[in-house]
């Protein structure tokens, strides 16, 4: 066996046995068609200890079945409708989600433990959904069982039907059903687009729909290669947290009346200046250097979105600073200053229903994605919970996936470089506690 060898392939269809089917399509908002040309998220979770069966199989695919009419889109078809020139989330009666086993001999333990990650192994086990033209699946799903014991699941799911929480929402809710052997009670969840009240959508779509001008063909984004690029993760305890915001307190000065910053503030702060200094950037460099990230608008919007909307909901931001402002003495509080004033700034732009900067801008950045406060190691299919839950397609030189770390309070960082700056990030991004 090469690697991985795939064994079967079928096709799990939801369980409708006490709600009718959902309507056959679902309109996208301009937060989903921002997507479009984007590759799916793809996601590996191992679980090294998982003492599995094939009727652990079987458990798996029924409660998929079960857990799907509660997340009825993830079964559909990212389709192009031309009479419209529109592009929708399109179910029919035979849609479903492809589900394909394989086994593996790799050595989970090492691919669970190794910080630097052997991302031709990872690729492996993720269902490989080719995304050049439209109609493509939603949701594809892998179970790879390995010859020394363990499992791993490999989610490939398409990030305009959800963003990060309704991906974890999803995959939580799916963990529970096969754990426990029914949907859990009380599942209130939004799909429908029609919630979202923003000015100017129309617009707003037509913006986000520029990046995809072929439609139904993707023009795909230039590839990375990972034989030039290192995917690491790093684990940061609450000691390494609260270090970093007293540093960046006493930088700010003690007349500085600010609130501490946010471990997400301080996090990005540390991050940018690390990466920055890895790809040679020194204090006399006054270029254009930018943070890329996201907020959360649900709770910002006008009115306020429920929480239990499952799609996209995120409004891009980005932070403009130079090699001047970041190597400063005062680098890391005042970066965590020009951080915060943004993120409040873009909550305000929501809150007014004010119009959105949704393009990147020319020039270094680093992309910053998730959030330290999304629990991603609670999914237990009743195998335990995961050693390892990773991204296996991140798609630029310089993206960082921030999310909580498997103990409380810690924060997993997995970050994207090419060779040289990534020996020199891993020095400076660990090494700053020399400097206290």
């Amino acid at each position: 066996m090469a690697g991985v060898r795939i064994l079967s392939s079928s096709k799990v269809q939801p369980r409708y046995d006490d709600s009718p089917p959902p309507s056959s399509s679902t309109r996208l908002s301009f937060f989903d068609t921002y997507w479009i040309p984007v590759q799916p998220v793809k996601t590996v979770i191992l679980y090294p200890d998982a003492a599995v069966s094939p009727a652990s199989f079987d458990s798996f695919k029924s409660s998929l079945s079960l857990i799907l009419p509660k997340f009825h889109p993830l079964v559909g078809d990212l389709t192009y409708q031309p009479a419209t020139g529109e592009v929708a989330i399109v179910c029919s009666d035979e849609s479903g989600v492809t589900v394909t086993e394989a086994e593996s001999d790799l050595d989970i333990r090492c691919l669970a433990s190794e910080p630097t990650h052997d991302m031709d192994s990872f690729l492996k086990l993720v269902p490989n959904v080719a995304h050049e033209e439209l109609p493509v699946p939603i949701l594809s799903v892998q179970f790879t069982w390995f010859s020394s014991g363990g499992v791993a699941v490999g989610i490939s799911i398409h990030h305009v039907a959800v963003d990060a929480t309704g991906q974890w929402k999803f995959i939580n809710c799916w963990a529970k059903t096969c754990c426990n052997g029914a949907v859990p009670s009380g599942l209130n969840l939004l799909h429908d687009r029609v919630v979202i009240k923003y000015p100017n959508m129309d617009v707003l779509m037509n913006e986000t729909l520029i990046d995809a001008p072929n439609l139904p063909k993707i023009d795909p984004y230039p590839s990375l290669d990972h034989k030039q690029l290192i995917q690491r993760s790093f684990n940061v305890d609450a000691t390494t947290i609260q270090l970093l915001k007293q540093r960046a307190m006493q930088e700010k000065g003690a007349d500085h009346n600010s609130s501490p910053p946010t471990t997400f503030e301080v996090l990005g702060a540390h991050i940018w200046i690390s990466i920055a200094r890895a790809m040679g950037i020194t204090s006399e460099n006054n270029k254009p250097i930018f943070l890329f990230s996201f907020v959360d608008g649900r709770p910002f919007l006008p009115p306020p979105m429920s929480p239990a909307y499952t799609g996209n909901c995120l409004f891009p931001f980005h932070v403009a600073s130079s090699g001047t402002h970041l190597m400063a003495t005062d680098g890391l509080g005042r970066t965590c200053e020009r951080i915060a004033e943004t993120v409040n700034t873009t909550k305000d732009i929501i809150k007014r229903g004010s119009k959105v900067n949704l393009g990147f801008l020319d020039g270094m950045k680093v992309v910053l994605v998730g959030t330290n406060r999304l629990e991603v190691y609670g999914a237990d299919f009743g195998w335990g919970k995961p050693s390892l839950m990773l991204h296996a397609a991140m798609n630029h030189d310089g993206e960082v996936v921030i999310f909580a770390g498997k103990e409380k309070g810690t924060v997993q960082l997995t970050v994207k470089l090419n060779n040289e700056a990534m020996e020199k990030f891993v020095h400076l991004f660990q090494g700053f506690k020399s400097h206290l």
